[in-house]
């Protein structure tokens, strides 16, 4: 995977929905009812998008977490740039993070239910080189807990047309996993029957996502809502095609415990 993507292109890709988004409602909204075929179309063009979808084969996509909206001036937290085969369930993903103000870039390689990681302070000639760090949250937690990029599509209720898109509800819970798992381990039960409000349109080969997670949290009860780090999730914005890159995504060439061998030498290792 090559490292170091445009790491604002998701917020680019993504300016154009704000405002469709933002005439979409908060979540549970009841679907637009101009008769029976106001219903259908909505139905028809997420399905459409869905059918786009189910016919990639590796998909590519970009993730960018960031505190709201950003035409309302949120802040990016992170971005995550990956690739994942449906096929087997294996993942390259890539995360450019400013949390803290600390800037860092990891790559990660997931295959049979491994987890590997590489840092960029390696250097460039232990770019092959891994460390296994399956079951080590403190360094796994940029992952997302489903590592199925597609969910905002796959588990959408199409609400209304959109533009060109649809404006959607996507589970509260399936937003919870399809972010970084360090964010929130497990998902809090205030947020069952919940939705977040997003907006998905087709450009093309390319798909964009807007999801607004600001007023997903607005619809839990306060009480709950005292107990969850929202300040961690307020946009998600993300955009997903077919790879052009055919290579299968396979497991890693070198895997070597960095605490015994320095990266510099982890090919001999």
């Amino acid at each position: 995977m090559t490292r170091r993507r445009a790491a604002g292109r998701a917020v680019a890709a993504c300016a154009g929905l704000l405002l469709t988004l933002a005439a979409c409602g908060g979540s549970g909204e009841t679907a637009a009812t101009d008769g029976a075929e106001g219903v259908l179309l909505e139905d028809e063009q997420l399905d459409a998008i869905k059918g786009q979808v189910d016919k990639m084969g590796i998909v590519e996509w970009h993730g960018q977490l960031l505190t709201k909206n950003p035409d309302n001036g949120g802040k990016r937290i992170f971005d995550l740039d990956g690739r994942y085969s449906p096929s087997t369930g294996y993942s390259e993903l890539s995360m450019d993070s400013a949390i803290d103000g600390n800037r860092q870039q990891v790559d990660y390689l997931v295959v049979a239910g491994r987890t590997y990681f590489n840092s960029e302070v390696w250097g460039p000639n232990a770019s092959d080189c891994w460390a296994d760090i399956t079951g080590d949250e403190s360094r796994s937690w940029g992952l997302p807990t489903d590592l199925d990029p597609t969910w905002p599509v796959v588990a959408a209720r199409a609400i209304r047309l959109a533009g060109d898109g649809v404006a959607v509800g996507v589970p509260a819970r399936t937003v919870i996993t399809g972010m970084p798992r360090g964010l929130f381990p497990s998902v809090p039960p205030a947020l069952d029957k919940i939705e977040a409000g997003a907006v998905v349109t087709p450009h093309g080969h390319l798909i964009e996502v807007g999801v607004d997670v600001v007023n997903m949290w607005n619809d839990v009860p306060a009480a709950a809502r005292s107990a969850i780090e929202t300040r961690k999730a307020g946009w998600w914005a993300m955009t997903m095609k077919e790879s052009q890159n055919d290579a299968n995504i396979t497991p890693p060439k070198h895997v070597f415990d960095p605490v015994v061998t320095p990266p510099s030498q982890c090919k001999r290792g």
